[in-house]
């Protein structure tokens, strides 16, 4: 089958990942892939190292009126059977597009977003169950979105060296009680609502340090409030990191305090699957990968106190965060498989109409 995915990113991160993810594994099962990807983006680059056929395209921008012909021809060029789209602008013009080509249209929708992008789609795929509550709410038909969770290959995330190797090559302390953020670092990721609660932990815990992975506008703020809570020297920034393998090694918690957005975190994917107890709000599809007391906790959304208690919690306390932990990669190696994304991808394809190999 010919498939033509379209995504227009604005950088690199969770939804990006997924995206690559999902066409790498879709190639493996024996899919040809074409990859229409917003001129300029780094993510080309990323693709292509993927063994990914990823071409750029000028399809930037809400208002880019020509972004529907560009992807139009682009479909046409590669006989695609179907074109699935990824991040709002792209779903925007690329259900205007599928049908100038006469083709489905799949939106692929990774986050609690306004659903006017989506609704002229063919089908929708919800990474969560919440994202599709969030969709049907906003008046698209329950019947049109499928959940297809992201899956994680266990192939590909496994820990390279043990917690102290991990540190000492990274220059982090070695008996440090490390909590890490993985995560740009914009507003809606909650690192500020993280630091007040952090700050209560840290007094209870002298060995507990943060380590914020990933880069953002919101860096020289975090770093004046760490400044200001008395946390300068135990917050690290570490800023974006294309290999963070060997800071989930090094870390003992793995927090998420998101106070929007979000769908499916890939980073309580990736920190479960590597045996990583979690702390993350109560957002959108975090409770579907943290399951409260039993792989980590759940707190409410922008709730520092709760946040900070739980880290004491989880930091006082050893043989609790290796019995979360284990919890946790047998919970998401169990439920958040690659070969059921591939499945469920393939489903809402025949669902929308595409036509399939063998038809």
């Amino acid at each position: 089958m010919n498939i033509c995915q379209i995504i227009t990113p604005s950088k690199i991160a969770g939804a990006e990942r997924s995206t690559a993810s999902l066409c790498e594994h879709l190639q493996a099962a024996g899919h040809r892939i074409t990859i229409g990807c917003k001129q300029g983006s780094e993510l080309i680059a990323v693709m292509r190292q993927m063994g990914l056929d990823a071409q750029p395209l000028a399809i930037g921008g809400k208002l880019n009126l020509a972004a529907p012909l560009r992807i139009a021809r682009f479909a046409r060029k590669y006989e695609a059977a179907v074109i699935h789209s990824h991040l709002s602008s792209a779903a925007l013009h690329s259900s205007v597009a599928a049908r100038l080509a006469g083709l489905p249209s799949i939106a692929h929708v990774r986050a609690l977003n306004t659903a006017f992008c989506y609704r002229r789609a063919t089908r929708v795929i919800a990474v969560s169950h919440a994202v599709k509550e969030h969709l049907v709410a906003q008046g698209i038909a329950a019947d049109r979105v499928d959940v297809v969770y992201n899956g994680v290959d266990p192939a590909r995330y496994f820990l390279p060296c043990t917690r102290e190797a991990a540190r000492s090559t990274l220059g982090l302390p070695p008996h440090a009680l490390l909590v890490g953020v993985v995560a740009h670092l914009t507003a809606k990721k909650g690192h500020a609502v993280f630091l007040d609660g952090f700050r209560r932990a840290a007094d209870r815990h002298p060995q507990a340090q943060a380590l914020f992975l990933g880069d953002g506008d919101e860096r020289a703020a975090l770093e004046a409030q760490a400044e200001r809570l008395g946390l300068r020297e135990r917050v690290r920034f570490a800023g974006f990191q294309a290999d963070v393998l060997p800071y989930y090694a090094a870390l003992d918690v793995v927090v998420l305090p998101s106070i929007e957005g979000e769908g499916l975190p890939r980073a309580l994917l990736e920190g479960g699957l590597l045996r990583r107890p979690a702390v993350a709000t109560r957002l959108s599809g975090a409770p579907e990968i943290v399951r409260d007391g039993e792989t980590g906790f759940i707190v409410p959304v922008g709730d520092a106190e709760a946040l900070g208690e739980k880290l004491e919690i989880l930091l006082a306390d050893a043989a609790l965060r290796r019995r979360m932990g284990d919890a946790a990669h047998d919970y998401v190696a169990a439920t958040f498989t690659v070969e059921a994304m591939v499945r469920g991808t393939l489903e809402t394809y025949r669902r929308a109409g595409a036509r399939m190999d063998g038809d």
